[in-house]
């Protein structure tokens, strides 16, 4: 058990040094988390049951793709949301 252990935190180590770290953290977006950053930059400019909508269909989005929360538009995302949601 210990030599498994040993043996993949080895294989791990290797794997980082080959890589580095950057590529684990710069991930480029996705096609569908850019449409939903720019419907997110107009929230404002909807009218009320479309901005609902959006908000629905994104976090139903996100239920469904765990992933989509790494993503680097995802913080932009939920504070274009939260704005919105407090002006309005």
């Amino acid at each position: 058990m210990k030599k498994t252990i040993l043996t993949i935190s080895a294989l791990l180590l290797a794997c980082l040094a080959f890589y580095g770290w950057k590529p684990l953290f710069a991930q480029p977006s996705s096609p569908q988390m850019q449409t939903y950053f720019q419907e997110s930059e107009g929230l404002g400019a909807m009218p009320a049951d479309s901005a609902s909508r959006f908000i629905v269909d994104f976090m139903g989005y996100t239920l469904l793709n765990p992933r989509a929360k790494l993503d680097p538009l995802y913080p932009e995302i939920e504070s274009n949301i939260h704005n919105y949601s407090v002006s309005h």
